[in-house]
């Protein structure tokens, strides 16, 4: 237990020291701030309030699930799995007293570390430039977004382990990446032409926050779907272990 808290701990250091996390960590807390200046200064000269300060946290969210975050999943997925083959550290780091097993988890799970840290920076962010809009915001609502923010976690661990997979088939970055962002775009495109084919696909599941909002939840497709997601999780950290356990470097 102690060695994998160790290689825990390595790698959320190693994401940290990457330019591209401080990168992610300052749009996050950019971009809500000028979708707020920027709704706040259209709202204002057009007399109406489409998106109000209570909404506003919400509206990000959906962005943030729909593009950001994906793309610092990817771009994640990519680096600790086909960028450490590329430049011959991942060779260095199983040659430690340590399972590949341990070492493919780590690496999960300081992925899933930073999902939640930016979930975390994005809501901070949203909800202080939510401040530039009009609009009262109760208790419902500030309930209504910890509750989003919180179950949106769930969808984009399920897509940083399907990522990770595909990182397995490639032994540069840059490919992993451009693929994974390649299928998601296929699979986003693909949703409104064969709605039902793409509910067995987890990237059709990143907006399922909004089922947990503003009416009672139908308790029967959330129980499908966490179970779907769960199913889908333990098959690609499966199936991407034991190419990772396979791998000759």
């Amino acid at each position: 237990m102690h060695s994998l808290y160790a290689s825990v701990w390595n790698e959320t250091l190693k994401i940290a020291y990457k330019k591209k996390t401080l990168f992610f960590m300052i749009m996050t807390l950019i971009i809500p701030a000028g979708a707020a200046l920027l709704l706040a200064n259209v709202q204002g000269n057009l007399g109406i309030s489409a998106v109000s300060s209570s909404d506003f946290p919400i509206v990000m969210l959906n962005l943030f699930t729909a593009i950001f975050l994906p793309l610092f999943v990817f771009m994640g997925a990519a680096d600790h799995f086909s960028g450490e083959i590329s430049d011959r550290t991942l060779k260095v780091i199983l040659t430690r007293p340590i399972s590949r097993f341990k070492v493919f988890a780590a690496k999960q799970i300081s992925l899933a570390m930073y999902i939640a840290a930016y979930l975390l920076i994005a809501l901070i962010a949203s909800v202080v430039s939510a401040f530039f809009l009009s609009g009262v915001m109760s208790g419902f609502a500030v309930l209504d977004w910890l509750i989003a923010y919180g179950t949106a976690f769930v969808p984009l661990a399920v897509l940083s382990i399907t990522a990770v997979l595909l990182a397995q088939f490639f032994t540069s970055s840059s490919g992993a990446l451009t693929i994974s962002i390649l299928l998601y775009i296929a699979a986003k495109v693909g949703a409104f032409f064969f709605p039902q084919a793409l509910t067995y696909s987890p990237t059709s599941y990143m907006d399922w926050h909004m089922l947990w909002l503003g009416r009672p939840m139908p308790s029967g497709e959330l129980w499908s779907i966490c179970m779907f997601l769960l199913a889908c999780s333990i098959l690609f950290f499966t199936a991407g272990f034991y190419l990772f356990d396979k791998k000759e470097l």
